[in-house]
């Protein structure tokens, strides 16, 4: 059964498999917080400056890129955390939103969702992903499996804060599993033989025992 308590869950990855962070590195800051932060310094965030948002480079400074764009939606995602969690607190949480420091992690937890929604998508957004899939099913190999065939951003989000983008070692940015499971936005990795009802996968083969170790520490 899922509770608050347990889709809240502030611990890391490396934690979980190996040890745990030094405490100290985040004193005065939630888990929560210390996501949206990582997400915000990480390069494949400040990559988005580059790429537009629905319309190509324009000559004039009034230009909407995805990292504008992400800005926003984890302004407006910020927004609807904190309306949640101070006006509905205990509705939505419970007795124990004191406990589970609603008032910061839900605000903290939306931005950071919010701010990462965007990462794995390539230029030219949906079209790009698109111009993927045909050159890989042209190209077609033995080697080149449903990952590429199947492209898709979601996937290349979770691949990004979990392997791709490097701290130290290989738990990516080693983000809390609460973080990782709201932006697992399908529940399924390609190659699985059903989608389970969803639009699309939400991991590559590459993530799969990631994504199973979201499940397994009950955050999904």
């Amino acid at each position: 059964m899922l509770t608050w308590e347990k889709l809240l869950n502030p611990v890391r990855r490396k934690t979980l498999h190996e040890s745990p962070e030094d405490s100290n590195t985040g004193a005065g800051r939630t888990e929560s917080e210390r996501d949206y932060d990582r997400i915000l310094f990480a390069t494949p965030t400040r990559r988005l400056a580059d790429k537009t948002q629905v319309y190509p480079m324009e000559e004039h400074d009034s230009v909407r890129t995805r990292l504008t764009h992400s800005h926003e939606v984890s302004n407006l995602a910020r927004s609807i955390g904190i309306k949640l969690a101070f006006e509905h607190g205990e509705a939505v949480f419970g007795t124990d939103h004191e406990k589970l420091q609603a008032k910061r992690n839900i605000p903290a937890l939306l931005a950071a969702v919010g701010l990462a929604h965007d990462l794995g998508n390539p230029p030219f957004g949906h079209q790009g992903e698109l111009a993927i899939q045909q050159w890989f099913l042209e190209k077609k190999h033995e080697s080149f499996d449903k990952d590429f065939l199947e492209f898709d951003g979601n996937a290349q989000t979770f691949r990004l804060l979990t392997r791709l983008q490097l701290l130290n070692d290989k738990f990516g940015l080693n983000l809390t599993v609460s973080t990782l499971a709201a932006l697992l936005k399908y529940p399924s990795v390609y190659g699985s033989k059903s989608k389970g009802g969803f639009k699309k996968h939400g991991a590559f083969q590459s993530e799969r025992d990631n994504t199973r170790s979201l499940a397994r520490d009950r955050a999904i």
